[in-house]
């Protein structure tokens, strides 16, 4: 419900907007009008944390989504249409929780629980099954956010006011004391989901499983005073975690917007090409998935001098369980999995089989992804790699120029395997970063024999970090 002026048009709700969020707004547009509206969004994150009501802020939303549509080539949108509705009544605490639990259920919990706490607020103290599911969002989103505290409390909460939980959120309580490191909790509470009650629901099984191994491997540093964000991947994910940001003034170790040079990525892939012959994994084989691979899958193959018609693009089948044919894939970004064509081709690539080896070198941390790679680079919220086209921003002129690659991908793995460093210093970075890992009893690298699946990619984390809208992700009310 809107309250029309003297001149019958509606009355604007950003008289309270703050300028930094005008700026935020301003940016997206810009970049958006560049021809990447996806980036875009993402500025709108802080945004979204200090107002969802606001005009300013809804109608960028709308202009965004409308050309990511576009784009696309469809002609409707789930997200495009929720927003419509919401601008036409922002008094509704349904549109608000169907906003909310749409970029949650996409796992963006950043921008849907301002969408949800609105939700809550606007329902007031009524206990409606509105309600109970707007709770359980709240619960839910505090915990993918890192806030474990907050979650058990909402969890706890939940079963007090309802009369109890249901059994994926026992299990994801249990989670969330693990990742706590309050082991005797969490497998208290693990325990009052048996096997026999998760058997009674599709896939719980799994999910019952998979947290006692994440139970177990937390259970791996027991007699370490303190786990570093290369041990907490590996307990979330089994995969390993070559480099972290060395800038104090960026707690977490994780990057926000990173774009590494060329030296940067030569390091990088030949200290995990290095860390492959160490562990006797050098492939004969080097494959790529994405649009922006090719160029790494060439630089890897500069370090072993792979037989050229052994460097193509991934094809199903290509995940086999042949040790003596290894594959190495590799993509420039965890999300290029996504390229994959349908489901039977992800869940073929999700199996963790002897004759292949998944390498990304950037990982999205912000964004769940259906799985993790064995081996990753580096975490980021956004990356521009160097043969990549990126966006150089001029605050002042209030202008975005975009910057190509002319080189081919064999032009650009030949110019950074130039800057490899020398042989024997691979040799020494590359046994420190496996010593670290010689107390991990479940590396998904060393248990490549058909009976594991490669996890999906959380985006919560016990270290946390800053991101786009949310300085502290523990802490998300806040901003």
């Amino acid at each position: 419900m809107r309250i029309l002026g003297p001149d019958g048009k509606p009355l604007s709700s950003d008289a309270g907007v703050s300028e930094e969020v005008k700026q935020c707004v301003e940016r997206a547009r810009l970049i958006a009008a560049e021809g990447d509206p996806a980036m875009a969004l993402q500025q709108l994150v802080f945004a979204f944390q200090q107002d969802v009501t606001s005009d300013i802020i809804l109608q960028a939303t709308v202009e965004l989504l409308t050309q990511m549509m576009q784009m696309s080539g469809s002609e409707s949108s789930d997200e495009l249409d929720l927003f419509n509705k919401l601008i036409e009544n922002r008094s509704d605490p349904t549109l608000y929780y169907q906003v909310g639990s749409r970029f949650c259920q996409l796992q963006q919990p950043y921008i849907g629980r301002p969408f949800l706490v609105q939700a809550r607020k606007l329902v007031g103290n009524d206990l409606t099954q509105l309600t109970q599911m707007i709770d359980v969002d709240i619960a839910q989103s505090l915990m993918d956010l890192g806030d474990y505290e907050g979650a058990i409390n909402g969890f706890h909460g939940l079963n007090d006011l309802y009369g109890g939980i249901p059994i994926w959120l026992v299990l994801e309580m249990a989670e969330c004391y693990a990742l706590l490191r309050q082991i005797d909790e969490a497998d208290a509470v693990y325990q009052i989901a048996p096997a026999e009650a998760a058997a009674q629901f599709d896939g719980m099984e799994a999910v019952r499983e998979e947290v006692g191994d994440l139970l177990a491997r937390v259970r791996d540093f027991d007699g370490e005073e303190e786990m570093l964000l290369q041990d907490w991947h590996y307990v979330q994910t089994r995969g390993m975690l070559m480099e972290v940001n060395p800038d104090e003034n960026v707690p977490g170790g994780r990057f926000v917007f990173f774009q590494p040079n060329e030296e940067d990525v030569a390091y990088l892939v030949a200290v995990t090409a290095a860390l492959l012959d160490e562990k006797g994994y050098a492939p004969n084989r080097i494959l790529w998935l994405g649009p922006t691979s090719e160029p790494l899958a060439l630089l890897f193959s500069e370090w072993w001098d792979v037989d050229p018609a052994n460097i193509r693009e991934y094809r199903n089948g290509d995940n086999t369980e042949d040790e003596n044919d290894m594959a190495l894939l590799v993509m420039a970004h965890s999300y290029d999995v996504m390229r994959l064509t349908d489901e039977a081709s992800f869940i073929d690539m999700a199996q963790a089989r002897s004759g292949m080896i998944v390498f990304a070198l950037d990982v999205r941390w912000t964004e769940r992804q259906p799985m993790c790679p064995d081996i990753a680079g580096f975490l980021s919220q956004q990356c521009q790699l160097p043969w990549e086209t990126r966006f150089l921003v001029d605050e002042e002129k209030k202008q975005v120029t975009r910057v190509d690659e002319t080189r081919t991908p064999a032009e650009v793995a030949k110019g950074i395997s130039a800057l490899f460093p020398p042989d024997e210093e691979c040799d020494d970075f590359a046994k420190e970063i496996l010593e670290g890992y010689e107390g991990c009893t479940d590396l998904i690298l060393d248990h490549r024999d058909s009976t594991l699946i490669r996890r999906p990619l959380v985006t919560h984390s016990p270290v946390k970090s800053a991101r786009w809208g949310l300085v502290n992700v523990a802490t998300p009310q806040a901003e």
